[in-house]
């Protein structure tokens, strides 16, 4: 058991946390070792429902959605994973299906899409496991602000000793 909590506490950035109650999971899920995003371990917390799912992949709401946002929904791998780059062909046929049904779904105008892979200290991420963020806002004003932008973490701006 120590080996898999090590695991999974090596797989998760608290510091990368948006909210108390995302920070208070991720705290309950390193002391019991399990991956949130691992679709046999999803199951076992208190969490949005699946809304649909296939063979390689299920989609849920974002339980911790970007302020500003009208929809957040996460399109996660079933198996742990951390690259896309470990998805074979049949899985990235399948996750282009999984994209048309969640527009269908959603019937939305536009919508941003992004996914974080790699060290989470670069990267913004709160858990190592394959999954895609599929975000709606509202329509541009005519003289927005930055203020008025869904602010998402990407990455980190660059310091002299990150070069």
């Amino acid at each position: 058991m120590r080996k898999t909590k090590n695991f999974i506490k090596n797989r998760m950035r608290n510091d990368n946390a948006r909210q108390k109650e995302q920070l208070e999971r991720m705290k309950q899920l390193a002391k019991s070792g399990k991956c949130f995003f691992c679709k046999e371990n999803y199951l076992a917390v208190k969490a949005s429902p699946v809304i649909y799912q296939s063979h390689h992949w299920y989609v849920k709401k974002n339980d911790f959605p970007y302020i500003g946002s009208t929809h957040h929904y996460l399109i996660a791998y079933k198996k742990h994973i951390t690259k896309p780059t470990h998805l074979n062909k049949v899985a990235w046929l399948e996750f282009l299906k999984t994209i048309r049904w969640l527009e269908k779904y959603t019937g939305v105008k536009g919508y941003s899409m992004f996914v974080r892979s790699g060290d989470m200290r670069y990267t913004g991420a709160t858990i190592d496991h394959l999954h895609f963020h599929f975000i709606v806002g509202g329509p541009k004003k005519r003289h927005s602000e930055i203020k008025d932008n869904i602010l998402v973490t990407l990455g980190h701006k660059k310091t002299p000793d990150s070069y």
